[in-house]
């Protein structure tokens, strides 16, 4: 399933183990969890060596199975601990005690998190690597959830991260992907110039706050889709609110008094005013954010009493003109939530 990732990621990926040097090293500790009496592979990850069976392994994984039958076939070069073969993997230890875990016990326990995304990302990292469909299947699913691939789910997600304010806080929810899913991205271009920069933030296993970076190649790709996006709501403003005319069945199309007569004008005049003036990022923090400002431009008109920087009373179209023009914001919003995986150059089937 590739459903979330590109090729380059993979290609990034580190083999599948390395070879032992001629030069003597310290010996590997046991893990103290992961460690079985009657297992019989060894697999070697930093200073710690994990006792598991080999028939877990290779029927769950394939790259696993294949690199096991060829250094058992040089079974004479081998490396041993505790007289069984040893294979030096290049994944971190953490990182192979969670993969192995989530094999023996499976992921039902795993929150998909700001605090667990430590784990989350590890068993996604290593359950591609040696291709393990079920596990990535199940992170894939829990991820989802987080960062979907519908416009409604997502509608849902983001109304979960809103605080009775109205404030957008994300962070304080969802831990940020690397790269990895086209809303994960579109949420980063919404963020500051320095935070795209960074990529992301989770709480690590100890709670503290880390900073990941963005690869250049994502980091382009985030600023490109950011560009895309900002011009796709200038050409919604331009196009569909600038200059708006009135419906055939505006209700106040044939009043006789002129003011009257121009409320629905004056209404869509007013909404691109406040568009081009606020761009959703003072008033509700949501900068840079053009699905919520095109939506935004019909919420305005039915909120507050201008004492946050809203529309008047007065400025209220008539039900004929807003529901006309609510309609061409459902189709805006469906038309840009369809072009973000192109957008940050992702290629996702059935999006």
């Amino acid at each position: 399933m590739s459903d979330f990732s590109t090729n380059r990621h993979a290609e990034s990926l580190p083999g599948p183990a390395t070879r032992f040097s001629d030069a003597p090293v310290a010996m590997p500790a046991r893990h103290p969890d992961i460690w079985f009496s009657d297992g019989n592979i060894i697999l070697v990850a930093g200073g710690y060596y994990f006792r598991v069976h080999l028939g877990l392994l290779c029927r769950h994984s394939a790259p696993m199975r294949q690199l096991i039958t060829t250094l058992v076939e040089k079974r004479n070069s081998c490396k041993f601990i505790e007289h069984q073969v040893a294979i030096d993997l290049s994944d971190q230890p953490q990182d192979l005690c969670r993969f192995l875990l989530a094999l023996y016990d499976g992921t039902s326990g795993l929150k998909f998190d700001t605090h667990d995304f430590e784990s989350v990302s590890a068993l996604l990292r290593l359950s591609t690597k040696y291709g393990v469909e079920h596990i990535r299947r199940d992170i894939l699913r829990g991820l989802s959830t987080s960062w979907p691939r519908t416009l409604s789910a997502w509608e849902n997600r983001e109304a979960e991260a809103t605080d009775g304010n109205g404030n957008y806080k994300p962070r304080t929810i969802y831990p940020h992907p690397i790269a990895l899913l086209p809303a994960a991205f579109y949420d980063l271009c919404r963020s500051s110039a320095s935070d795209i920069a960074t990529g992301f933030t989770f709480n690590n296993s100890s709670g503290a706050s880390e900073d990941h970076m963005l690869s250049d190649e994502d980091l382009l790709n985030a600023l490109r889709g950011r560009e895309h996006a900002s011009r796709f709501l200038s050409t919604f403003v331009v196009g569909e609110l600038e200059g708006r005319e009135t419906s055939p069945s505006c209700i106040y199309k044939n009043d006789l008094d002129p003011l009257r007569k121009r409320i629905c004008e004056a209404t869509f005049e007013a909404t691109t005013f406040e568009v081009l003036r606020d761009v959703n990022g003072v008033v509700f923090n949501r900068s840079s954010d053009p699905l919520f400002a095109i939506m935004d431009a019909d919420l305005m008109q039915g909120r507050g009493d201008g004492s946050s920087g809203r529309l008047r009373p007065i400025h209220r179209a008539c039900e004929p003109c807003r529901l006309e023009f609510a309609g061409v914001v459902d189709s805006a919003r469906e038309e840009m939530w369809r072009k973000i995986p192109s957008w940050f150059g992702l290629n996702i089937p059935n999006w």
